[in-house]
């Protein structure tokens, strides 16, 4: 081994802390300025690489061929105990590498395609405004978490998906479950076992009773042709589900704290609403929801950034390392919606890239706008010490976010 690569033993243990709920771990900045790649020590003892800096982490995840994603590698690092099980039984796609992954994509792709997000925006505005039409009539105190963030895509995706709405509840803990950071690892693969179980029974539901929604779609376009089994789309069906239900309620519930903590901002957003789109993306670059992912495999010795990461290793690259990185980000720790934030990473790059990001896009512009229109004197209801950070998941965002206005 090369002297000098360091040894599990004297690398960091991995994952790091928050020292301020706002930013990531300040070891990223450190790691980041000594050395494009660092060494960590993960719960098993086993080493991994951390890849922290915007370019070297973009070059990673183009590099299919040297890298691989598919998540049944003995060898693909696994955050806690639990995910090294939920991650080796993934079968959706996002746990492929090529051409297994772009053969099952690409039947999805239209499902998400710009055309088919603007035809769903006026259905989204109109979800948005019940939803504050509900929390205005409710009156102060509100949990915009619970009243909002949590209600707002699950409608979204009741509605694109074709899942019933009062199966939201069941879809969310499904989706706490796997990405939470201290299930057991039973109860991680229950509920991933189940989410694809229910998916299947939609979809048997759907063949025989049809609807204007994706799954009856895919059924029409893909399953009776043959193209796609009715157990792989179940797999898939359910990725979709944990994703389109928790990754935009965090966005809505951190994303509208970061606003009301700067009153300026806020005033200057709600003023001038051409700035909205502007300022999701620099929400996203910010806050940088998905911690500790994505994640590759060394399928041969590399060199990256100088750094030889050899064959069979594990690598993260914490995209809120990368979407701080000061080599792309002037001043990246300060939120600035003026700022042109079009090469941020939240949603991955390369043949992983998230597949509803467009959707994502608009459901935060969409809600963002509203919140500001309908509640112009929203602040915080309680010290923001009460407020309940998710430190606890692969997905950060808030637990709760009372509010009065």
């Amino acid at each position: 081994m090369d002297s000098h690569i360091p040894m599990a033993d004297m690398a960091p243990a991995f994952p790091f802390q928050r020292t301020c709920p706002f930013h990531p771990p300040p070891q990223y900045a450190a790691a980041r300025a000594a050395a494009p790649v660092c060494p960590v020590t993960l719960w098993n003892g086993k080493r991994a690489w951390l890849v922290l800096r915007h370019v070297e982490v973009r070059e990673v995840l183009s590099d299919d061929t040297r890298f691989s994603g598919a998540m049944a590698d003995p060898d693909f690092p696994a955050i806690t105990p639990a995910r090294v099980t939920v991650d080796k039984n993934e079968r959706a796609f996002v746990g492929m590498d090529n051409p297994d992954h772009d053969a099952y994509r690409r039947l999805f792709t239209r499902e998400f395609s710009v055309r088919r997000m603007l035809a769903l925006k006026p259905q989204i505005s109109a979800i948005a405004e019940q939803l504050l039409d509900e929390i205005e009539a409710h009156g102060p105190p509100a949990d915009l978490v619970a009243m909002l963030a949590v209600k707002f895509p699950s409608l979204v995706m009741s509605a694109l998906f074709g899942s019933p709405y009062e199966d939201h509840e069941f879809i969310i803990r499904c989706a706490v479950a796997r990405h939470g950071l201290t299930q057991s690892v039973e109860e991680a693969e229950v509920k991933a076992r189940e989410l694809a179980a229910y998916v299947r029974r939609l979809i048997d539901t759907k063949e025989a009773r049809p609807g204007d929604d994706m799954v009856s779609r895919i059924i029409e376009e893909h399953v009776r042709p043959g193209k796609l089994s009715r157990d792989d789309f179940a797999e898939i069906g359910a990725m979709i589900l944990r994703a389109g239900h928790d990754t935009t309620t965090n966005m809505i519930g951190m994303g509208t704290l970061l606003l009301l903590q700067n009153d300026a901002m806020r005033r200057r957003l709600a003023a001038d609403p051409a700035l909205i789109d502007g300022a999701v993306e620099e929400l996203l670059r910010f806050v940088s929801p998905v911690q500790y992912s994505p994640r590759r495999v060394a399928k041969e010795d590399v060199v990256i950034g100088g750094v030889t990461i050899p064959k069979g290793e594990g690598v993260f690259m914490p995209l809120a390392s990368a979407n701080r990185d000061e080599r792309m980000f002037d001043a990246p720790d300060t939120l600035d919606i003026t700022r042109d934030a079009s090469q941020h990473l939240a949603f991955g790059f390369g043949i992983h890239q998230c597949l509803g990001q467009m959707l994502a896009r608009y459901e935060l512009q969409i809600v963002y706008t509203a919140i500001l229109r309908r509640l112009p004197n929203l602040r915080l209801a309680v010290p923001l010490e009460e407020i309940r950070f998710k430190h606890d998941m692969q997905i950060y965002g808030v637990h709760n976010l009372p509010v009065a206005w």
